[in-house]
């Protein structure tokens, strides 16, 4: 069970990430204020919540190793509380990254107020109903965070597909037809959903392979190597602004590979044995 000290630091870390969404939000809304001919594209973060938002991270990693430390177990989310609090650190790291390289907008205040829920959780449950890991509830999160990641694959799939027809019906100069938005649109779509989708397939990979790690030593791999293969296509997608020649039209048309190989591991998965799954 944590410590009133790890409680204490954990409920820091939450106030941290809270001030760093604060500070985001007043920040957009004075560049917003702000008069400007020029048009303006995603801000970067502010020092004060990049400052914030890396004070929680420091704080909630801290709470990790103390806990682990005192239990002496050094396995990765060994029980409920630790759960909890890794998946935070890992979603404010994730808006972290984005916010400081590739900034999109308004990402921290929707997912960060997630990452304060779930260490806020880690404070509840973890003094209230505090056990060690549970097959059935890491399952759980397993699953949630695999299928969410695949349904924003989906959308991600869809945004690419469009840009695919749209940009060849605007070569070809064929009548446009149904309105499928601009390119822009739809490429900043498809990298939306990569983006939160990417996030939520890390946190599923992250959770299958510890499950391996606890018990399914006799485990096919078959699902969790399906699962990286995904993840690298989507790797590859999140990171292909950083290249100015792979955009556009690559990106649409590897979101959909990317989505492919994703339903091709749920598919597979189906024929695992019972213990894979």
């Amino acid at each position: 069970m944590p410590t009133t000290g790890q409680l204490a630091l954990l409920i820091l870390a939450a106030a941290l990430f809270a001030a760093s969404v604060i500070a985001s939000v007043l920040r957009s809304r004075k560049v917003a204020a702000a008069p400007s001919s020029a048009p303006r594209g995603p801000q970067r973060a502010g020092p004060v919540t990049v400052g914030t938002l890396a004070g929680g991270i420091v704080a909630s990693v801290g709470v990790i190793i103390w806990h682990a430390a005192s239990r002496g177990h050094w396995l990765p989310i060994n029980d409920n509380f630790e759960a909890l609090v890794w998946l935070g650190a890992l979603l404010a790291l994730f808006v972290l990254y984005i916010q400081t390289t590739r900034p999109l907008g308004a990402l921290d205040w929707f997912i960060t107020p997630v990452a304060i829920l779930l260490l806020l959780g880690a404070a509840f449950f973890g003094r209230v109903e505090y056990h060690d890991y549970v097959n059935s509830t890491w399952s759980w999160l397993h699953r949630a965070t695999s299928y969410a990641g695949a349904v924003a694959f989906a959308i991600a799939a869809a945004a690419g597909a469009m840009y695919v027809v749209t940009s060849r019906r605007l070569r070809s100069k064929t009548p446009v037809g149904p309105n499928l938005g601009s390119l822009e649109r739809l490429e900043h779509l498809t990298m939306t959903a990569v983006t939160l989708g990417f996030a939520l397939l890390t946190i599923g990979t992250i959770t299958g392979g510890v499950r391996m790690l606890e018990g399914a030593k006799n485990t096919p791999p078959t699902k969790l190597v399906l699962a990286l293969a995904v993840w690298v296509v989507y790797a590859i997608v999140l990171h292909a602004p950083i290249n100015p020649s792979f955009r556009g039209r690559k990106v649409a048309v590897l979101s959909m590979v990317g989505f492919v190989l994703m339903i091709g591991a749920i598919v597979a998965v189906q024929f695992l044995p019972e213990s894979a799954t």
